[in-house]
């Protein structure tokens, strides 16, 4: 063996006992907080701004592996108004749906853990302001499922094969209404089952989930989350699996339900199609960030971004005759020692010397309209270099 490749061994050797050192110092804390009892004062705060139900403000959400720590959400900041559509839109592994399940408090610790940041919610039943990622569980579970429910991406991984679709379904109203006889909690799942559509309802009621059709059971999922009439809907690629026709039908299910019960809906997707149709706000992520974010008119007529506008540009459009499909060049970096630059640099045709240096600061293309981009950092830039 040469002395390089020894060198090389005991470097690898000494890298791993640092990151499990660490790893095991960053599990010690996690226990002793989760043991720590945090007073009510601890997680009140404010809202920015009192018509956002949501506000994400330079949220981190790490992940401590045997390889190294894994930023998958690494300073987002965004908000969801109420009564509102945000759609977070990017490449798979970009951080949607950790951002989502930060919300939800369900990220796996000790591996995975929130690790800075705030997600302030503007909780008007009690007249106050919380921040999520510092509330106790106790606290947590009487607005998970109640307040703030979730769509889970996979209807068939998200409903238990061995409860029948009623036992399910009436978990979270027998939570969350301890006082609603059996008959009352019952009656309550049959009138969300008929307003997700289903059909024969009170037969269904005692099916198990692999007797129902994959559009069924995500209908079965939609009125799980919805039958708390929650304030925030979190849909999690709610269509992925689908046909085309069932595809359409649960997004105008959403639609309809979001403005009979005045709810925001949190929208992850990679679908633009799917944003385009539903989203009144989006947001594009890419590697744990947001690079921009806008109305969907300002996203969709006015992209500044070189990922916003290579995702835009990779659309399939009818009635063009197109050889071949774009596709944005290279692959998403690595997300263990990201690298202080711009993320996006080694992939953009509009790389520049400035982009080797730091990370772009958000820049206000308009009220709404915000990009991390080194082309807008001055002024005279702004309308001729994104298009």
């Amino acid at each position: 063996m040469s002395e390089n490749t020894a060198n090389t061994k005991n470097t690898k050797k000494e890298r791993l006992k640092q990151i499990k050192r660490f790893n095991a110092k960053v599990y010690r804390q996690y226990t002793k907080d989760k043991k720590r009892k945090i007073p009510v004062s601890d997680y009140i705060t404010e809202m920015r701004d009192a018509d956002n139900l949501l506000e994400f403000d330079n949220l981190q959400a790490y992940f401590y592996t045997d390889a190294g720590t894994v930023k998958a959400v690494d300073g987002v900041s965004f908000d969801i108004p109420k009564g509102k559509t945000v759609g977070v839109v990017g490449e798979s592994g970009c951080g949607k749906s950790v951002t989502s399940l930060s919300v939800m408090r369900l990220l796996q610790g000790p591996q995975g853990q929130i690790a800075g940041g705030q997600i302030r919610y503007n909780q008007e039943s009690m007249q106050r302001a919380v921040d999520l990622t510092k509330m106790p569980m106790d606290a947590m579970q009487k607005i998970r499922g109640k307040e703030i429910a979730m769509i889970f991406q996979e209807p068939m991984t998200s409903l238990n094969p061995v409860f029948t679709i009623g036992d399910q379904l009436s978990e979270s109203i027998k939570l969350h209404f301890p006082k609603m006889s059996k008959q009352e909690v019952k009656a309550r799942c049959i009138e969300m089952m008929k307003l997700v559509g289903i059909a024969r309802a009170e037969g269904i009621f005692d099916n198990y989930p692999h007797e129902l059709s994959g559009g069924m059971r995500q209908r079965i999922v939609i009125a799980m989350a919805l039958s708390c009439d929650p304030r925030l809907i979190i849909a999690d690629e709610p269509t992925t699996a689908l046909d085309v026709t069932i595809q359409a039908q649960i997004l105008d299910l959403l639609r309809e339900l979001k403005d009979k019960i005045n709810a925001s809906i949190m929208l992850i997707t990679h679908d633009l199609g799917v944003v385009a149709e539903m989203a009144d706000y989006v947001v594009i992520m890419y590697a744990g960030k947001v690079v921009e974010q806008g109305t969907a008119k300002e996203i969709f007529h006015d992209p500044r971004h070189p990922y916003t506008i290579g995702l835009l540009k990779s659309r399939p459009v009818l009635n063009e005759d197109v050889g071949r499909l774009y596709s944005i060049p290279g692959t998403v970096p690595n997300p263990i020692e990201m690298p202080s630059y711009c993320y996006f640099k080694n992939r953009c045709e509009k790389c520049m010397e400035c982009c080797s240096g730091e990370y772009p600061a958000t820049i206000d293309v308009t009220p709404t309209h915000k990009v991390n981009c080194w082309l807008y950092a001055q002024p005279s830039a702004g309308s001729e270099a994104g298009r």
